[in-house]
């Protein structure tokens, strides 16, 4: 009989196993070697008592002081720092831009991110992720844009789409044990994105719909279309768009993202890339012992995840406060927020209607 539930990290009911044992044995030899990372440990977990048993100690902490805003000048300001914070966050974990490179080398994308993140919230892994974004900036401030553009590139991929271990399998229904893609849990992720009217896409391929930078995309584009209703006068959309913004944190993202962060962060696994790679890419030593492109994506890892983390009771907190708001003092106030260009950026959702 499976262990009841003592809070929402333990009612995972996309646990699957295997129906071929040479699965299961292939996945016994992957995390002898692997066992540091999540997802590697999350394929073979057999059922709900394992999973409890192994996330114990590995819970994102839910248990933040949220911003309550006293007016509708004071909503807009929260809204507008949390559409940019999952902005910034949707740039970093899909494929880079030349604009974000340019950012990232010259330190402006640190500034864009502190100038949001503080005004958030107050948490020391903030200071950590600056200090992991400052030694990019640092190492890198003399190499030629286009290299370096080069090379963060080919970071991204080594880390999400190689298929030599180590990489991490960036989707919620691995994470969450489902043990493959395209099922159950994407066709959740799906049809969410379809309710709201997106689609993913079709030029960029057929892309499971529950890859983090696909959730990450759509989380920003909730906080934008809210945004959107309120300049528009619509209460009743707008409020709509918020319930959908908790909805989509509290039963999807906090459940994998965190886990996936963890793996992008951890030591071992930057190790494990430079091992991976040795005598191919770089040299293992100065790999590992100096900062090198991977620690972009370490520092924004421990950023989304500290995000994810207090926005899990802001977005209630917003929820209890916008019923009370006067709706035309916060559709005038909404005109003052700027649109946030895509154009230049590497997007995957779009609307129908476009």
């Amino acid at each position: 009989m499976p262990a009841k539930p003592r809070d929402i990290f333990e009612e995972n009911d996309h646990i699957r196993w295997y129906y071929d044992p040479e699965l299961a044995r292939d996945w016994k030899t992957f995390i002898k070697k692997f066992k540091y990372l999540f997802w590697i440990n999350s394929m073979n977990i057999k059922d709900r008592d394992h999973w409890v048993k192994f996330i114990e100690d590995k819970k994102p902490s839910i248990a933040h002081e949220p911003l309550f805003p006293q007016d509708e000048d004071a909503y807009a300001d929260v809204q507008a720092l949390r559409r940019e914070a999952y902005f910034q966050m949707f740039r970093a974990f899909t494929e880079p831009t030349r604009e974000l490179s340019h950012d990232v080398q010259k330190g402006e994308y640190l500034k864009k991110v502190l100038s949001v993140f503080d005004n958030l919230f107050e948490d020391e892994k903030v200071d950590v992720a600056a200090r992991l974004l400052t030694g990019i900036n640092q190492v890198f401030a003399e190499t030629k844009p286009e290299k370096f553009y080069r090379d963060i590139e080919a970071e991204r991929f080594t880390l999400f789409d190689d298929d030599l271990l180590p990489y991490l399998s960036g989707y919620e229904s691995v994470y969450r044990s489902e043990k493959q893609i395209m099922g159950e849990l994407t066709a959740e992720v799906k049809n969410l994105y379809e309710e709201e009217g997106y689609d993913i896409i079709k030029v960029k391929g057929n892309l499971p719909p529950d890859e983090a930078k696909l959730e990450i995309e759509f989380m920003f584009r909730l906080i934008d279309d809210e945004i959107s209703a309120w300049k528009s006068g619509n209460r009743e959309k707008a409020i709509g768009l918020l319930n959908m913004q908790k909805d989509f944190l509290h039963k999807h993202m906090i459940h994998w993202l965190p886990w996936l962060c963890d793996d992008v962060a951890v030591l071992e696994f930057k190790k494990g890339i430079a091992e991976k790679f040795r005598g191919d890419v770089r040299d293992i030593q100065s790999y590992t012992g100096e900062v090198v492109e991977i620690d972009f994506y370490r520092g924004a890892a421990i950023l989304l995840k500290t995000l994810l983390e207090h926005d899990y009771n802001q977005i209630e907190a917003l929820e209890r406060v916008a019923e009370n708001l006067d709706s035309e003092k916060l559709k005038e106030t909404m005109q003052e927020l700027p649109e946030i260009d895509m154009k230049k950026e590497n997007y995957f959702l779009i609307r129908r209607s476009e």
